[in-house]
């Protein structure tokens, strides 16, 4: 069998439709949100879809959907001005699933360190720089906030992530699996 490289996911049809399935999933989830602080802090399930397509179709894909997830996601419900460094966050976002989940079993311990990551580097790193550009409110101010977000967030997004993770994985049709 030939391997498959990380963009064997675009010679696929039924791949391309799962993943715009995804970015459209996507778009439904930016529209329910949980405000820790109302209007400062709020949780997210948009994760669930960047790291399934992560899952099945590595990396590059997650990154792909995370980036037209944030797109299709404001433009459905916009919340404060178009910036495209969330979008960068969304990228990375599908990057660091796709670095601990792709091509390998779902464990806790991977899924542990894979919402680690992501939410250190993206929701306490990157979005503080961006709403710092944004609203120019003291950077370490903003990342306090998001450590006590990130200290809600992470046990949610672990148990959420094993669990869906593997049932994609798990369910994933023979015709994806060839793509894996």
């Amino acid at each position: 069998m030939v391997k498959k490289g990380n963009s064997s996911f675009v010679r696929n049809i039924f791949s391309m439709v799962l993943m715009s399935l995804f970015v459209a999933i996507y778009g439904v989830l930016s529209l329910l949100r949980i405000y820790i602080i109302p209007n400062e802090l709020r949780l997210s399930l948009t994760f669930m879809p960047v790291a399934w397509a992560s899952i099945l179709f590595g990396p590059i894909a997650g990154g792909i959907t995370g980036v037209l997830g944030d797109i299709v996601g404001w433009a459905i419900n916009p919340v404060g001005p178009f910036f495209p460094g969330f979008t960068v966050s969304g990228f990375v976002s599908g990057i660091i699933y796709g670095l601990f989940l792709y091509r390998k079993e779902i464990t806790w311990k991977r899924v542990i360190f894979a919402a680690i990551t992501m939410i250190l580097v993206v929701e306490v790193l990157l979005n503080s720089i961006w709403l710092y550009i944004l609203t120019g409110n003291a950077y370490k101010v903003l990342v306090v906030a998001r450590l006590i977000k990130a200290l809600i967030t992470i046990p949610i997004q672990i148990l959420i992530l094993y669990t869906t993770g593997s049932l994609v994985k798990k369910f994933a049709p023979a015709s994806v699996r060839g793509v894996l």
